[in-house]
């Protein structure tokens, strides 16, 4: 049950650039483009050469940098193919809000924020994904 650690700041400014973006710019999973499935903004869980991060699926201009797991970025020492399988590319896309059930993360990490949340912890079970946010007194970048 691996689990990866993010500054929060980091996460809420590209959640927030896709919650701003204008509908067009929204890039869709591989899944609904396949289900004609209406794109909301969403965080994406990403793997690539550079490491494992969270990032937005907003193509607009002046997207911030992506969000790495902490130990997991680009020139860090950690290899985070091992333990997320084999395969680059989304390993879970989060919705920032769902209008079906009107949850919101994007909200619920700004008010995480607000409450003096510094960091976020995304672990990965079995058969879900489980997001925490708290405050570490050490600095997490």
């Amino acid at each position: 049950m691996p689990t990866f650690t993010f500054v929060l700041a980091e996460v809420l400014d590209v959640a927030t650039h896709s919650m701003l973006a204008p509908a067009h710019t929204l890039r869709p999973t591989y899944d609904q483009c396949v289900n004609e499935e209406t794109v909301h903004a969403a965080l994406w869980w990403l793997r690539d050469h550079t490491g494992t991060y969270l990032t937005g699926n907003s193509t607009h201009t002046g997207a911030p940098d992506d969000a790495y797991a902490r130990g997991y970025g680009p020139g860090d020492d950690n290899d985070a193919s091992a333990i997320l399988g084999a395969d680059d590319g989304i390993i879970h896309a989060l919705p920032l809000h769902d209008p079906a059930t009107r949850e919101c993360l994007h909200s619920d990490l700004i008010n995480a924020k607000h409450d003096g949340h510094n960091t976020l912890t995304l672990t990965l079970t079995d058969d879900l994904l489980e997001l925490h946010t708290f405050h570490t007194a050490a600095p997490t970048t």
